[in-house]
Parts: structure tokens; sequence; C-alpha cells
């Protein structure tokens, strides 16, 4: 899930020596890692008995979402067995650890033998089985035989969805069935107890391309189960986890520039970087399905129902280096396409997450207004190679004052957050001297503040900052500084995401990741949290995302929202258009504006179709708890429907016209327009008083 969402805000880096000279984590680890968990975290100083229930539940959760495996009886031993699970892992000892893998890998193997035989070549679908849509309906099996029912239903489930995308049943009950055999592999490779034999024999396997042997998978897991058990943001990197985190800060990577995805077993071209080795090819297409990856074209190897993870690391490699692909083309009449394409794997910048900007002539009234739109995708920063999203958007200010623009639209939807010294030293290009953002941290009575000290104002005039229901951290920092400030009018999704929550990361080395920690919170400069409730919008603009099931409310172990007691508001003259020489929003171009912007979205088909849909959605999560297998098979092009309302919804960085034309865009420019108006008859009308 979001656990690849790395983007997410991050305060400070720490940076500490690993336990041990091991290259490969291991049970000795676990207790060490740990410790360094609870020392900076905001909330846990100690392993109480209601977290390390929590942790437990987590691991067993994590393992089994469907609850396919595990039987009621294997919880309840589980968790008889591990009553010293903490006071064994501090002194080195992991057999309750062993004890969980044992019987998982038991109930793995003999639930996906029994889907085996399902998965043959007289399988049919069974319609009147009632698939659990709903994770707190599932409850685990009172026996083999619940088991084997459940077991049944979930592959059936399975099978017909991808029937929808293959048309072809045979085809799609031997993906299935080669998906759950992988996953078998997967597991047995977790095997955290390995003999001198074993040992030997899974060092030999792992010479080749997916490491299939990963004992120290299982420790990974648990720690991940651990962490998240402490909080929704906090999580240990393993190097996978970590490798990815450094791309998303530092927009660099070193592959074939291409996003792909895993579906139904396959892997799928979803995104062509612009400039990218894949994209200069002509050789590469979107929805392309890679079957094999090679660094020689005689010696491919298949990687259907591989992890994408895997696919990804090893198709990246060093530049100047070749790689070889084994691509399927589907065609509608011909047949389709299998091909071998040879790429050489370069540099890629991911220039599409970088800020950029365009300009836009809105009319109104026989006017023309110039409305420039600035998109900010993450809050990327890298001392390292230079980059820095402040920066980029100075640059883009400074071009935008030559342009004589008349307003300006900061597009912060999506934008998940990343570093916080980026969104403070951003917030601060739009005022002068000013607090921006307060974090309060462990064992500290004063919050500590961060300011943006930089006298010079890059943009002084009217400013609107679109946001949704994804605009997390970082984000909230900005539109909830500019909101306090009355320095700008924030329009889009009801509410944003609500983590108002810091993250340190400490980078353990010698192979063994690092952690991300939940340190703080933070607080806009008069005081409010973000957490949980997000930034409310000035003027709230319909979505599809407007929905209690997206948001820091719908994750486990949420921290409370806080105030700080006794806090003194900023000082009243940084709204000063004397001193910062800018016109500051008030209550009442607020209301004009909603009621302007109120009659647009009325009459605009667009929203008019984001509403019916999100009256869909919320009906559908409200009622339909459970579903068919006859219901599936009959709602394919509802099914569809929905997808392209939020494909249509999420072009965020994929395709300009599809972006510009997207009805909160449009409407923020609108607004934007609206409020250049309102602040221009503003001060003429002090002028005239004057």
């Amino acid at each position: 899930m979001m656990k690849y969402i790395l983007s997410y805000f991050i305060a400070v880096l720490f940076f500490f020596p690993p336990p041990t000279k091991a290259k490969e984590l291991s049970c000795r680890d676990v207790h060490y890692i740990q410790k360094r968990f609870l020392k900076h975290h905001i909330l846990y100083t100690k392993l109480n008995p209601h977290l390390k229930s929590q942790v437990l539940d987590r691991f067993i959760q994590n393992l089994d979402r469907e609850k396919i495996y595990f039987l009621k009886s294997d919880i309840a031993s589980i968790k008889r067995k591990n009553k010293r699970l903490f006071a064994d892992l501090k002194s080195g000892k992991c057999h309750g650890l062993y004890y969980i893998y044992r019987i998982y890998f038991k109930r793995v193997r003999d639930q996906i033998k029994f889907a085996n035989k399902l998965l043959n070549d007289n399988f049919l679908f069974t319609k009147n089985l009632r698939y659990t849509l709903d994770d707190e309906l599932r409850a685990y099996p009172q026996n083999i035989e619940e088991a084997r029912l459940k077991m049944k239903t979930y592959v059936q489930y399975q099978v017909a969805n991808v029937f929808l995308f293959e048309k072809d049943l045979k085809k799609s009950v031997k993906q299935i069935s080669y998906v759950l055999n992988n996953f078998q592999k997967q597991v047995l490779s977790w095997k955290p107890q390995l003999n001198h034999k074993e040992a030997r024999h899974c060092k030999a396997k792992s010479q080749n391309s997916f490491k299939t042997c990963k004992p120290n998978k299982w420790f990974s897991n648990y720690l991940n189960a651990y962490s998240q058990s402490l909080d929704s943001h906090s999580s240990y990197l393993d190097n996978e986890d970590l490798e990815e985190f450094h791309i998303s800060m530092n927009l660099k990577l070193e592959g074939i520039g291409a996003t792909l995805s895993s579906r139904f077993g396959y892997t799928v071209v979803e995104r062509l970087i612009p400039g990218g080795a894949a994209e200069r090819s002509k050789k590469i297409k979107v929805k392309d399905k890679i079957l094999a990856v090679g660094q020689k074209k005689d010696k491919l190897i298949k990687i259907f129902g591989e992890r994408i993870e895997d696919v990804v690391s090893i198709i990246r490699g060093p530049k100047g280096t070749p790689v070889f692909l084994e691509i399927l083309r589907e065609r509608e009449k011909d047949k389709n396409i299998v091909t071998i394409v040879k790429l050489v794997r370069d540099r890629v910048d991911l220039k599409e997450e970088e800020a950029s900007i365009s300009y836009h002539n809105i009319k109104s009234k026989g006017k023309v207004y110039k409305i420039g739109l600035l998109k900010v995708p993450s809050f990327y920063g890298s001392d390292i190679l230079g980059k820095s999203v402040s920066r980029d958007v100075r640059k883009h200010l400074i071009s935008a004052k030559k342009q004589k623009i008349q307003s300006l639209v900061l597009d912060l939807s999506y934008n998940r957050g990343g570093s916080l010294d980026e969104a403070v030293d951003l917030s601060g290009l739009f005022f002068a001297e000013g607090n921006v953002v307060k974090q309060t941290e462990k064992n500290k009575s004063k919050p500590y503040i961060f300011k943006d000290r930089d006298k010079r104002i890059f943009y002084n005039g009217p400013l609107v900052v679109l946001v949704n229901r994804l605009s997390a951290s970082g984000s909230e920092i900005v539109s909830g500084t500019l909101q306090d400030y009355h320095r700008a009018i924030i329009v889009g999704g009801a509410h944003t995401f609500g983590k108002g929550s810091v993250q340190s990361v400490e980078t353990l080395g010698s192979q063994l990741g690092a952690l991300k920690t939940t340190v703080g919170l933070y607080f806009t400069p008069s005081g409010k949290s973000t957490q949980k409730e997000g930034v409310k919008s000035d003027i709230a603009l319909p979505s599809i995302f407007n929905i209690d099931e997206l948001g820091e409310k719908s994750l486990e172990y949420v921290l409370a929202s806080q105030t700080i007691k006794n806090f003194k508001s900023p000082a009243r003259d940084i709204f000063s258009k004397g001193r910062d020489n800018w016109e500051p929003v008030s209550n009442e171009m607020i209301k004009k504006l909603r009621l302007i912007s109120q009659k647009r979205i009325t009459g605009n088909e667009k929203f008019k179709k984001i509403k019916e849909n999100l009256k869909k959605i919320r009906e559908k999560a409200k009622n339909q708890k459970t579903i068919t297998i006859a219901e599936v098979l009959e709602n394919k092009d509802k099914d569809e429907k929905d997808k392209d309302v939020e494909k249509e919804e999420n072009t965020f960085t994929k395709d300009k016209k599809k972006y510009f034309a997207r009805p909160d865009v449009q409407e923020a420019l609108n607004i934007a327009k609206d409020l250049a108006f309102i602040q221009k008859s503003t001060r003429s009308s002090q002028n005239t008083v004057l």
C-alpha cells in the first residue's frame, strides 16, 4: 500500500553506528532496532503491554490480510507461545518468531495445495459464492473445512477479476495458479532458521537476479509490523525501500526510464519518462507487458508472477550497460506481438516531478487576465545533486514577474510532502520574515520554531493554493502557513490529508536499512495542528477523493491531534501590506469568491459528473460489504467507468492536456482571476477614500 509513499515528510537525518558487522539483518539485530525506534518516537518510550499486543496483532494481520491461512486456533496458540516474545528478543532469541513462521508456512502450503486442485482444466465459476470486501468483517476460519471454503471463494474472486481483463478462462486460471505458487516460493524463501546445508544452498540460489532465498526478509516483515504499530507513519526501510526513498528525494535514478506496475502477474509498462532510454528507443509503448529480462539476449529470466520490486531491481542498473526485455504487445485485430528489445540504461532525471510553471489567459467581461499556474509535485531536495524545489520555484516566480502575471495558482494537489526545510523556504517566497512551522518533540517543553528569515518577496500578487485530500505533510505546512497569514485563498478538497507528524530517517548501515520514526508534531504559525483534521479549504470543490476512506483518519494507529497551550499568535504586522507589499485576504473576499465559484460549479458538467460518481462511491462503500462471484462478472462495465473517473481525476503528472482540463485546475484559475479583480477593486476603493 502506501508503504511506497516515500515522499512523506522528512525532518532531520540521524546517523548512528550499526550494532554489528553483519551484512544481513538477523535475529540479533531485532532488539537493537526496536530500541532505536523507542529512543526517538514521540509517543512511546518503552514496550508497554498495549504496544506489545498491538505489534503481534499487526504482524499476524500483515501476513494474512485476507484471513485465509491462519485458523482461529493458530492465533490463540501464537499468542500463548509468545508471551515472552520481547524478553526473548532482548536476549537475542527468536524462537517465538520461528514458531509463527512454521505455522504460517504450513498453512500457506496446505491452502495453496488445495487451491491448485481447484485451478485445473475443469475450472468453473461458482457464482453464488460471496466474497467479503470489508476487512473488518473478515474472521479467521474456525476449522480446516471453513478455511477451504474461504480459499475457494478467494480463488474464484481472483480468477473472476483476471477473467475480466484477459477474457480467456483457461489463461486466467493458469495465471492465478502461477501467482499463488510463486507466493508460496516467496514464503519458503523467508525461512529464518537455516542449517549449514540450507545456508549454503540459499547462498547459491541467491546468485541469480531474484535472490530467491531471503531469510532476512522474515525479520524485516516483523520490524515493519513493529514500526507500523507505533503510529501510521513510522516504518522500517529495508534496502529496497531505502533505495526508493533516495530516488524520491533526489529525483534521479539509472535505468530504462519507465514506470512499471504489476497486474495479474504481468509486469506492465504504465508510463514512459520523457528523455529516458525507453522513450528514446521508440520500441516500448505504454501497456506493453514485460515477459522476461536479462543482461544477455540468450539468457533471459521469465518474470511473470515475480514481485514488482524484484523485477525493477534487475531492470535498473549502471548507466551505459545493456538490458534485454522480452515484450508482449497486444493488438485488437492482428495477433499479439512478442519481441526482444535491447535498451542501454541511462541516467533518468524525473523532470515531471520537478516544479513547473505555465501561463493561461482567462477572459472575463471583455478583459483578459494572465494567470500563472505553478505546479509543485513534491518537496524534493538534495545537497549532493543540487536539487531544490524552493530554488526551482524561486526561478519560476522571477520568470512569472517578467511575464507580468496578474494572479498565481500554486498547485499542491497530490503533493504528499518531502523535505521540511524546502517547505519552509518555499513558504517564505511569498512573504517577508515570519514563523512557518512549530515542531514539538519528545521531552521538550517548548516547540522548535522554523522561520523564514529571508526578507525578499519573490511574488506579492494575488495567490490561490490548490489542494486535495491527497495533499499531505509539507503541502499542509505551506497551505496552512499561507492561510494563517491571510496571504492566499486555499481551494480544492474539503480538507487536506491530515498528516501533521514529523519523521526522521536514521540510516543503520551495514546493509541493515534505515528507520523512519515519528519524532514530533508540527503546527502552523497560528498554533493550529493539521494532524488528523488537515487544512480546511476556504473554497471547497467537488472531488472524487472527498471520501472518508482517504486521509489520516482512515489509517490505523493514528496519533491524536494536539494544540499548543498558551500560544501567542504571530505578530500582526506580517499582514501589513506596507511591510510586505501584498494584499491580505479578508473574510469578506472569501465570501464573495465562494459565491462566484459556486455559480460556476453548479453549471459545470464535469463537476456534476464528479458529484454523481462520488455519491455512487459513498453508497457502494456504505452498502456493499460483500459481493458474489456473479456480481463481479456482471459489473465489468461499471467498474471500468469508475476506473476511468479516477484516472481522469488523477492526471497530475501524466498528460498536460488532461491536467489543464481538470475541473479543479480550471476553477482554481478562475478563482485566481476573480481574486485579482477583487483585490484591485479594493485597492482602488482605498485610494479613492484616501
